[in-house]
């Protein structure tokens, strides 16, 4: 495996350049842990990556190249007509094997760009920042609320053939219409995420996809849970049940659940019960797309219960040094947590 450079080097990255990177590559061609969780460790530092991370990442995943040499006679004509338009100083040393080579890959360069702008086309996002949650209807008349630092994808015909699929990265909820076609037949209503596909008629159900951690939380209805390359058995969810898959432990977790703290977040309130303060820095790092320090590491384990509306992200040090009785104090995008001498 290759070694890739810091996150800081990716900064000023656009779309040309991931895709030009043998890193990038990597992760979206075989999606080794270490490169997963890399990427995403990026794009949450740095959310407002995440777009054109996303570009690129469609892109790669989803092209199908078959190698062919370009056509004999169509590759002469275009040099004939370089070498015309040329002074012949330029060209003398330029011999015949390397204008190939310069012809097939101009050639494959544009079928690249136009089918990268062809598919770009196709397809509607729906981007949220830090602390913005948003209200998305659907052309079905379903529902989702967008938490922050989140992306949906959904195609232009979303439910003009007998299939409603959307992406989430991130988390959002999901309050889905039955819906039918011409003869009847109910439509599906597909939610995929890195891991798994939610697969319903008509529900209300949260999907939370972040850290290489895959969490849907059903609120009423049935839904289908189904994992990509077949890592377990399909399963379906009861109202009230949770199922959460940890791609990075291989471990599947599906227990009854208070629905209530895993949507507070749609009224922009942080439920914890008994929740361990490293969780809650992972939490706060999702909606605001900062990054949490613990300078006393030990403060990682404390568990605490609070009900906290959440605030600006300019008072969310104050709040928080107050609400868990310990010492924050803000640099830049970053809080440091202490404990109080």
């Amino acid at each position: 495996m290759k070694q890739h450079p810091t996150v800081d080097g990716y900064l000023t990255y656009d779309a040309n350049d991931f895709l030009a990177d043998e890193y990038f590559q990597e992760w979206v061609k075989y999606n080794h842990p270490e490169t997963a969780m890399f990427w995403q460790q990026l794009q949450e530092l740095h959310p407002e990556k995440k777009k054109v991370i996303q570009e690129a990442f469609d892109l790669l995943s989803s092209m199908r190249f078959k190698t062919r040499t370009p056509d004999e006679s169509r590759t002469r004509r275009i040099w004939e007509y370089i070498d015309v338009h040329t002074p012949e100083h330029n060209i003398r040393h330029i011999n015949w094997h390397y204008k190939k080579m310069l012809a097939a890959a101009s050639i494959l360069l544009l079928i690249v760009l136009g089918f990268w702008q062809w598919r770009k086309t196709q397809f509607i996002y729906k981007d949220t920042a830090g602390s913005e949650i948003s209200r998305i209807l659907l052309p079905d008349h379903s529902e989702v609320i967008l938490n922050a630092n989140s992306r949906l994808k959904y195609a232009k015909d979303f439910n003009t053939n007998n299939k409603r699929e959307l992406w989430i990265e991130g988390e959002a909820f999901f309050s889905v219409k039955p819906f039918t076609d011409g003869e009847g037949k109910s439509q599906p209503f597909i939610v995929h995420s890195t891991d798994l596909d939610v697969l319903v008629t008509g529900t209300a159900f949260n999907v939370y996809a972040r850290r290489q951690l895959t969490r849907v939380v059903l609120n009423h209805g049935r839904v289908t849970i189904q994992f990509k390359n077949n890592r377990e058995t399909a399963r379906q969810l009861l109202p009230g049940e949770m199922l959460e898959y940890n791609e990075t432990k291989k471990s599947l977790l599906q227990q009854p659940v208070d629905t209530l703290l895993f949507t507070s977040w749609k009224q922009q309130r942080f439920i914890f019960t008994n929740t361990p303060l490293k969780e809650v820095a992972q939490i706060i790092e999702d909606f605001y797309g900062c990054k949490v320090v613990f300078k006393d590491q030990e403060l990682a384990s404390y568990k605490i219960t609070a009900e906290i509306d959440a605030p600006d992200i300019a008072s969310l040090d104050t709040l928080l040094s107050k609400a868990l009785n310990i010492r924050v104090t803000k640099d830049g995008n970053t809080l440091i947590l202490e404990s109080k001498p």
